[in-house]
């Protein structure tokens, strides 16, 4: 694995550079935490809506601040496991993890990136025994996990490697925290417009002229603008269901159709979606339920990724994962895709109960919405495509942060790319105050 490494970085195991951790709780009041593949260590509470511990709790073990976790759990982001540093001040985090913190060989904050990065995994992968057990977690000992090796930069390089790694790991926080203000900020304006529209405080109201069912934007509206309706959605639109023509039949598929599945959700986050991942022909739409919908037609996911909606760009069909709006003079598309965005309570709680994570197309046909004139369901929509845009905007942003990111991770971990020596030559300092 490591026959290309500069001559100037040893292989050194990791048992070398890691000294175990198996002490258990104090007593003290410590959060109990887990680690995920994609976002790290996060609360127990938050990832499966409650602590998992129970009494097993008492054989947790206690991490601080800067020590490391395995988690030999298997999953498609991470197939053989995950290691994550501790950032926050302790953590009960279950005892099946090999837990470490690391000596004064290897900086800490390069070890991150390099275990971020997966610097282990090739290893792991040979010294896994026969997959995953039943239990989800990776047949790996900790002594095959501590003797995966690792080349080691001379400790002013990991240094500056941690500098620059760093700084792109800062800018792509800084995108989120900004990703989730925007998010903030729309929602706190939409639902003032998608309930009192453009004229708030200034518009005549009158009470709710019928008892609203489902399809509500927000709690507790009991009184709406006076030029309002609230109107089942399927008399200001015809819903229309998807379908996958028969894969068996190769005629059926690889046409000139634009196909939806659920492979295209991504797409869904987009003001309209303009490109397919699987294209369909005309033998195969006509060989089953499938249609094709015109171009504006909203289209609405119902099943896995619940609640994502836009609007087509040009005529598609869709699989039966989603259901589509085809409106009426009366009604904008534009705005129905607002309506539908803002919608994410109501959407959890038409599943809350179902073993699939799925809405059914009867459900769809009892929705209500808020319908005001045309013209202000446009006004409406256009605050909520800026928004939008701008959101779309920095989320793209992010994805190149992160590619530049692990591209860059890949190429300074490995040594294929060095670092200027002026860079490096700016941590012989704190190389020498660190080895003393």
């Amino acid at each position: 694995m490591w026959d290309k490494r500069p001559s100037d970085w040893p292989i050194t195991k990791l048992r070398d550079l890691a000294t175990p951790i198996r002490r258990t709780t104090d007593g003290g009041d410590h959060p109990l935490m887990t680690i995920s593949a994609k976002r790290g260590f996060l609360l127990q509470s938050e990832k499966y809506s409650r602590n998992m511990a129970g009494k097993s709790a008492e054989r947790y073990i206690l991490l601080r601040r800067g020590e490391f976790a395995y988690n030999k759990g298997n999953s498609q982001t991470a197939p053989q496991g995950c290691v994550f540093r501790l950032d926050s001040s302790s953590a009960l985090v279950p005892f099946v993890y090999y837990c470490f913190a690391l000596t004064e060989k290897i900086d800490a904050g390069f070890a991150g990136h390099a275990f971020k990065a997966g610097i282990l995994n090739r290893e792991l992968a040979r010294y896994i025994n026969s997959g995953v057990r039943n239990d989800g977690l990776l047949n790996l000992y900790a002594d095959d996990f501590y003797r995966c090796s690792v080349a080691l930069p001379p400790y002013p390089e990991q240094l500056a490697i941690d500098e620059v790694l760093q700084s792109l790991e800062n800018n792509i926080l800084k995108t989120k925290e900004l990703i989730d203000a925007l998010v903030r900020a729309k929602l706190n304006a939409m639902r003032r417009l998608l309930t009192m529209g453009i004229r708030g405080d200034a518009a005549s109201m009158q009470d709710l002229p019928d008892r609203w069912v489902l399809g509500r934007v927000s709690e507790g509206i009991d009184r709406i603008p006076s030029d309002w309706k609230l109107v089942r959605l399927t008399s200001v639109a015809e819903l229309k269901s998807g379908h996958t023509p028969d894969r068996k039949q190769p005629d059926y598929w690889n046409g000139d159709v634009p196909w939806i599945s659920l492979s295209d959700t991504g797409e869904l986050d987009r003001l309209t979606v303009e490109q397919t991942s699987e294209r369909v022909t005309s033998l195969g739409i006509k060989n089953s339920s499938a249609c094709i919908l015109p171009k504006d037609t909203v289209v609405f996911s119902r099943t896995a990724t619940v609640g994502k909606a836009t609007r087509l760009a040009l005529p598609m069909a869709t699989s039966q994962d989603f259901a589509n709006w085809v409106c009426g003079s009366d009604l904008s598309p534009r705005y129905l895709v607002q309506v539908f965005r803002h919608m994410k309570r109501e959407w959890d709680r038409l599943q809350a109960g179902s073993t699939h994570q799925t809405i059914y197309m009867p459900t769809f046909k009892k929705l209500q919405i808020l319908l005001p004139p045309r013209a202000e369901q446009e006004k409406i929509a256009d605050m909520g495509e800026s928004f939008d845009l701008r959101i779309e905007a920095e989320k793209d942003k992010l994805t190149e942060l992160e590619a530049t990111r692990a591209a860059l991770a890949q190429e300074l971990l490995s040594g294929r790319l060095r670092l200027p020596e002026a860079m490096v030559a700016r941590f012989e300092n704190a190389s020498i105050a660190v080895n003393a």
